[in-house]
């Protein structure tokens, strides 16, 4: 009874300073052209299913609008009923919140895991990832992945359920989440000799996918359906600057220098650690400790491993542009998992090296190097240590550096300019240039 009160406070506390970090966090964001985008076209889908942000972002159902329905429904319902964009954009977190905390409960339906410990650690990802923010943009990254991730957790549990799931989050979301998916997948037929499947998961697969091309057929202003599919796919594998397909040079040269003319040229060390190093360190260690597993998990260890892995070098090796929030996909399934392992109730990993190692890993996705070398300096210590559980201080261990790092992201948040946005004209027409002048010269 005394545990479970301990762990209500704290998730209580935790609770309370991540809704009031991204609070501050949602009034000291300048405009960004992806979240009018985003807003517009996903308030066309939600009052009368016309996926549109105007002539000048594709029409209806452009090819362009690449964050789907999934991404914004806080961000339309702060639009609809608050008519204020900073409400929205708080709004929309709170859907993606609690969209994770059903998921979580959707886990446990399958699985035998410690609750508390799995909404406590899933909520702190919020904070983990690079560029957290775009949650408030209403930008699709964040909430597919959270609904992909859990998605092939379930897969052996109710693999109709995951496949429709996995759809949603690919057509009604990010369709970039094609490629993880497609890894883990034929990994999984493959692994488990389970090719006899593969027509009745591609049906099911399809019913979110038939779902939006009807709507395509509705409202697709640039022809007829294959003209439709056709488009799409030359914007997203030819004409997509991102997508790294089309390149002067395909030298291995090329491939290995091409973050010298990204965004990567102006990340701190913070960010080189978490979207370069810490996926190695988690794939590495998967495959070492894979034996020391839950039994149940043991299945997902290589599709999650190759999927990321295949992510993970498209980003760095093909995608020209190497934007932040494109490391997302990878990141918060990796972290994820670390997360759902060690909410296992019969978890029969007493191995020091194991929570060790994974600490290592957890500590590079913290915002203060202070807090980095504390997390590792003191689970070196219980490594060391007479403990023979490791598991519990361990974990107790992480969540405190964790609450500690989420208050020093509110220290850092709170030092910033924020913006009071005047939305008069949007409120009139949002489509309108009236109001995308409105909104960009904030």
């Amino acid at each position: 009874m005394k545990s479970n009160k301990t762990y209500l406070l704290f998730y209580s506390l935790q609770i309370a300073a991540l809704f009031y970090l991204f609070y501050l966090t949602s009034k000291t964001l300048k405009p960004f052209a992806d979240e009018y985008v985003s807003l517009t076209s996903n308030l066309g889908f939600f009052t009368n299913l016309d996926f549109d942000a105007g002539i000048d972002n594709g029409g209806s159902y452009g090819v362009e609008l690449t964050s789907g329905p999934v991404s914004a429904v806080g961000g339309v319902l702060g639009l609809i009923i608050f008519q204020d964009l900073m409400t929205a954009r708080f709004l929309n977190f709170l859907w993606v919140f609690t969209l994770q905390v059903g998921l979580v409960f959707l886990v446990k339906k399958y699985y035998e895991i410690n609750l508390k410990i799995l909404l406590i650690f899933s909520s702190l990802t919020f904070m983990l990832i690079p560029w957290y923010f775009g949650v408030l943009y209403s930008i699709g990254e964040i909430a597919s992945t959270y609904l992909f991730f859990y998605s092939l957790i379930i897969f052996p549990k109710n693999r109709n359920v995951a496949l429709v799931l996995i759809s949603v989050c690919i057509f009604f979301g990010k369709f970039i989440l094609v490629i993880l998916f497609s890894i883990f997948y034929l990994t999984y037929v493959l692994q488990n000799r389970e090719i006899k499947y593969f027509i009745k998961d591609g049906l099911i697969f399809s019913i979110p996918l038939f779902l939006w091309l009807f709507l395509v057929y509705l409202f697709y202003e640039k022809g007829s359906v294959l003209d439709y599919i056709v488009n799409f796919f030359n914007f997203n594998f030819t004409n997509n600057r991102s997508a790294g397909i089309n390149r002067e040079s395909t030298s291995l040269l090329s491939y290995i220098l091409s973050f010298r003319e990204s965004e990567v040229v102006s990340w701190n060390l913070a960010d080189i650690l978490r979207v370069f190093v810490s996926p190695l360190i988690f794939n590495f260690g998967l495959l070492y400790f894979k034996d020391k597993l839950p039994t149940q998990l043991k299945i997902l260890v290589l599709p999650i491993v190759l999927s990321t892995t295949a992510h993970y070098l498209w980003f760095w090796l093909m995608s020209p542009t190497k934007w932040i929030r494109y490391s997302q996909h990878f990141l918060i399934i990796t972290i994820l998992f670390t997360f759902v392992v060690f909410s296992f109730i019969k978890n029969e990993i007493n191995n020091k090296k194991f929570y060790l190692y994974f600490s290592i890993y957890i500590s590079l996705f913290l915002n203060s190097i202070f807090l980095l070398i504390g997390l590792i300096t003191i689970s070196t210590y219980i490594y060391f240590s007479d403990k023979k559980s490791v598991k519990r201080p361990t974990i107790s261990l992480i969540l405190i550096f964790f609450f500690l790092n989420s208050l020093n992201g509110i220290f850092e948040v709170g030092a910033k300019t924020t913006y009071e946005f005047i939305f008069q004209e949007c409120i009139e027409e949002i489509k309108s240039t009236d109001c995308w002048h409105e909104y960009k010269n904030q």
